[in-house]
């Protein structure tokens, strides 16, 4: 048995921002799965994912990821930036560091760099078998993990630690899976609604269902871009349910874009339309497009 694996994976639905997290592979396929649900997940929720891999790991999550959402959109987010594939040397070096601080250093620049383009937070799900060589010993590891866990709580950045079990003896395995926050799921549910980036036009293609559950998700989604670009293009031709929080929620950000910014609602059912005019809900800067 894997360590901690008797443990109820998280809801990756419900993690709050700078959740650390561990998962335990078998093999290449699970690594993919494991990968897949957590970048699936974050993209949909209009983060910025990195994916630290080898190029084939990348391959493998790249060709499972349209099970999650749409070939287009996985394709569009490689395009904007939200996804983003790293090997472990261009993300951690090459060498030694000559303390963690530095490899703290710039895991906060990354998140830094994540909000400036428009996201509103990193999330980073990373292969970590080249951890214990480049830091010199399981213990090093360890040390770099409880470190971590409380810089990404500070940073508000989530992550998942992917570990190959055929590299860990049990005592270190139980040792890694007691410094996380909890494990990520091999399998979830599909969100009810996915937000991504798109910048030509900058904005973002908003499709699925928006209630409750996730209106706190879009609103997030839509200030982390309208902080670098006041003006944006909303693709809602995929959206099949908003609820009257939506609505609000678009209203609340239309009203907080200075005078020159706006939301534009592109390609949303006339009954949208409607629904703003019959809740008082327009505005003059949350325009739809004819």
């Amino acid at each position: 048995m894997i360590p901690g694996s008797e443990r109820t994976p998280v809801d990756l639905g419900s993690l709050e921002p700078g959740t650390h997290l561990c998962a335990f592979h078998r093999d290449e396929s699970q690594l993919a799965r494991l990968a897949e649900t957590f970048v699936g997940h974050g993209l949909s929720a209009g983060d910025q994912l990195l994916y630290v891999a080898t190029d084939e790991q990348a391959d493998a999550l790249l060709g499972v990821l349209p099970d999650h959402v749409h070939t287009a959109d996985a394709a569009d987010a490689l395009a904007t930036g939200q996804l983003l594939v790293r090997t472990f040397a261009d993300a951690y070096g090459t060498r030694r560091p000559d303390d963690l601080g530095t490899v703290a250093d710039g895991f906060r620049a990354a998140a830094e760099l994540a909000r400036k383009d428009g996201f509103p937070a990193l999330r980073v799900a990373a292969q970590m078998d080249g951890l214990a060589p480049l830091l010199g010993s399981a213990e090093e590891v360890l040390r770099w993990e409880r470190m971590s866990t409380g810089l990404q709580h500070d940073l508000g950045v989530t992550s998942v630690c992917l570990y190959d079990v055929d590299r860990l003896d049990e005592e270190h395995m139980t040792s890694l899976a007691g410094e996380h926050d909890g494990l990520s799921p091999e399998r979830a549910e599909t969100p009810l609604a996915s937000f991504l980036a798109v910048d030509e036009p900058w904005g973002l293609r908003i499709s699925g269902e928006v209630d409750l559950s996730n209106r706190d998700l879009l609103h997030r989604v839509l200030v982390a871009r309208a902080e670098v670009m006041p003006r944006l293009h909303l693709d809602v031709r995929g959206l099949t349910f908003a609820d009257i929080g939506c609505l609000l929620r678009l209203h609340a950000v239309a009203d907080d874009l200075p005078d020159d910014g706006w939301l534009l609602l592109d390609g949303g059912p006339a009954i949208l339309r409607h629904a703003l005019d019959v809740c008082g809900l327009g505005h003059p800067r949350l325009r739809l497009a004819p």
